[in-house]
């Protein structure tokens, strides 16, 4: 690979936003069928249990029964109204924190398969009511009544323990952590390799487009293209394509999409293989993951949350994010075919811009709070001593901006000293206790003992 190609890369197949899609989908259709099953088995479970005989072991008389399949009934059509107000409680708790993550919803939610089992319960038990007769009761459906109870008190204790971790500000924030994390290993699988970087020249301008398509379509977010097919479509075309928007930009009807030199591809085949949405999606955006994070946290040092400690959770993801990012070949937008031509480029992101957008919003919202400052510092100072020589240049002017911003907002020396120190927990960790506080240049730490004034003593005033 030469110089020119050295950030380039071959094409990654699309990953699985519609296996996604259609999951979600099978779901609400699996919960349709369980409700029809559940209707078809309370009509013909019982006519066949008289008209062959069937017994469980387990025998009910006609109150027993009337009465058993009647709680069932009644008690799961409340249990399903219960839910359905908890769910939607909980949506209006991660709307607060920020309407973004409910596409982190999108990823654990289960309640089309809870919904369904527990709607197939008690549609089974009403329809099985009322195929009891004084001379025949149907053992068997009724003991299938309270396995469903079961399993349906199984689904809802696992639902509540789901609540429970993930769908709290901590648990959101680790739930995108984790999603980032995949996609990082999917987008940026390369290590960073300073040969290539110092190696790399820059590259040539380039050309005058020879064609130009537009979005025809409805308004939405640019979300992902498949990168394979578009590579094979320029290369049967004979052409290079230039993406003009980013992944996650917004697309107006009439926008310009693409450009390119030689014959134009077929415009409606290029559709085909873009995909624009309502929303940003994570598949080809880790920034869309950063954003999210960065919301938890600034919404949580807005003056009527006042909540740093939530910030930090989301400072302890974006920690790590960065740690893995900054280690990683991230590219330059260009897709190889086969035989090492650039056929595709697109605007894609790079280091400065990924820090930028975890960093700068918390250091200008946070600048006033000691313990996102000490935090903001320690993450800072270990990307200084991991990140590789070229990329330390942008870490070491957020961690200037972090001075002044603490500064500007503590006016009080001892304060913005104490806001600078280092601590991985914000405030209080016995790691950063065991090291030993680290003043400020000029201004000593409140804790530490003031150097001896090197100036003589006035003799006059003995």
């Amino acid at each position: 690979m030469d110089n020119h190609r050295a950030g380039a890369r071959v094409p990654r197949h699309p990953a699985g936003r519609r296996l996604t899609g259609q999951l979600v989908r099978a779901r609400w259709s699996i919960a349709v069928a369980e409700v029809a099953i559940a209707i078809a088995a309370g009509l013909l479970l019982p006519r066949l249990e008289r008209h062959f005989g069937w017994h469980d072991g387990i025998s009910y008389d006609v109150g027993a029964a009337e009465s058993t399949l009647g709680a069932i009934a009644g008690g799961m059509i409340t249990l399903t109204g219960f839910v359905l107000t908890a769910v939607t409680l909980i949506v209006q708790t991660v709307q607060s924190q920020s309407p973004r993550l409910l596409r982190v919803l999108d990823r654990t939610d289960r309640t089309p398969l809870l919904f369904g089992t527990f709607t197939a319960t008690f549609t089974f038990a009403l329809v099985a009511l009322s195929q009891v007769r004084p001379d025949s009761v149907p053992d068997v459906s009724v003991t299938l009544a309270l396995l469903l109870v079961l399993v349906s008190s199984g689904l809802f204790l696992r639902l509540l323990v789901t609540f429970r971790t993930t769908l709290t500000v901590g648990g959101l924030a680790r739930r995108i952590g984790d999603r980032l994390r995949e996609q990082i290993e999917i987008q940026y699988p390369a290590h960073f390799d300073p040969v290539f970087q110092a190696a790399a020249v820059p590259l040539p301008a380039d050309p005058e487009p020879s064609w130009l398509i537009r979005y025809d379509g409805q308004s939405g977010i640019f979300q992902a293209f498949d990168e394979a097919r578009v590579v094979r479509l320029a290369a049967d075309t004979g052409t290079e394509i230039r993406f003009i928007p980013a992944i996650g930009d917004f697309l107006a009807g009439g926008a310009r999409l693409a450009e390119g030199t030689g014959p134009a591809p077929d415009a409606a085949k290029f559709a085909s293989l873009v995909r624009v949405g309502e929303v940003r999606t994570l598949e080809q955006d880790p920034a869309y993951g950063i954003r999210m994070l960065v919301d938890i946290a600034i919404r949580a040092l807005s003056p009527a949350v006042n909540d740093p400690s939530s910030a930090v959770q989301s400072l302890d993801q974006l920690d790590d994010v960065l740690e893995r990012l900054a280690g990683r070949s991230l590219g330059d937008g260009r897709l190889l075919d086969d035989s090492g031509r650039v056929l595709v480029r697109f605007p894609a992101p790079q280091w400065d811009a990924f820090l930028s957008l975890a960093v700068d919003e918390i250091i200008l919202y946070g600048a006033g709070s000691i313990q996102v400052g000490r935090r903001l510092s320690a993450l800072l100072d270990d990307l200084l001593a991991s990140a590789p020589e070229s990329r330390r240049a942008c870490v070491s002017a957020r961690i200037a901006r972090l001075r002044r911003a603490v500064g500007r907002a503590l006016p009080d020396e001892e304060q913005a000293a104490e806001a600078m120190q280092p601590d991985h927990q914000g405030i209080g960790s016995p790691r950063e206790t065991f090291l030993g506080p680290v003043a400020l240049p000029g201004r000593p730490h409140a804790c530490l003992p003031r150097p001896a004034d090197p100036r003589p003593a006035d003799p006059a005033s003995g």
